[in-house]
């Protein structure tokens, strides 16, 4: 019976969070637009909400999916000191891809060596090394060179 209790608890609490994640997102879609329509400016925005303390991540999303220049919304959330991590990681969630983040972040200042760490984390890549896999050995085929005589009777 308390089994019985405890998983129709842990099931109610994990739909009230869902429900909750998918009213967060619309309440950021809906702030981003309304704050929109007062400026038409998306970069001032971007920065106002970001400087209010908002989530940066899900605010570049926002801004992407309502259809605003991607290249525009990350350049302004990098000038208003967003988290590089979060706004890339939002632009591509967004539908942004990865050439037009990175040169938007390079054209915001950003420091390329961060953008390169951030894609590769956020795409999932990672170096051999870090993945764990040992380096191949590669070797010239027949052997070792220098052996044996060239002869040219066989020509």
């Amino acid at each position: 019976m308390k089994k019985c209790i405890a998983i129709t608890g842990l099931i109610g609490a994990l739909v009230v969070s869902l429900v909750t994640i998918a009213f967060s997102e619309e309440t950021v879609k809906d702030g981003v637009d309304k704050k929109y329509k007062e400026t038409k400016d998306i970069c001032t925005v971007v920065k106002k909400l970001l400087s209010d303390g908002m989530n940066t991540k899900e605010i570049t999303k926002a801004s992407i999916q309502l259809g605003h220049d991607a290249c525009l919304v990350v350049r302004c959330a990098i000038e208003a000191k967003g988290s590089l991590d979060q706004i890339i990681t939002g632009a591509l969630e967004a539908g942004a891809t990865s050439d037009v983040c990175s040169r938007c972040a390079l054209e915001a200042g950003a420091d390329p060596a961060a953008v390169a760490k951030v894609l590769e984390t956020g795409l999932g890549y990672s170096t051999p090394l870090s993945a764990g896999l040992t380096p191949i050995e590669v070797k010239l085929p027949g052997g070792e060179p220098g052996r044996g005589t060239l002869s040219s009777s066989g020509f």
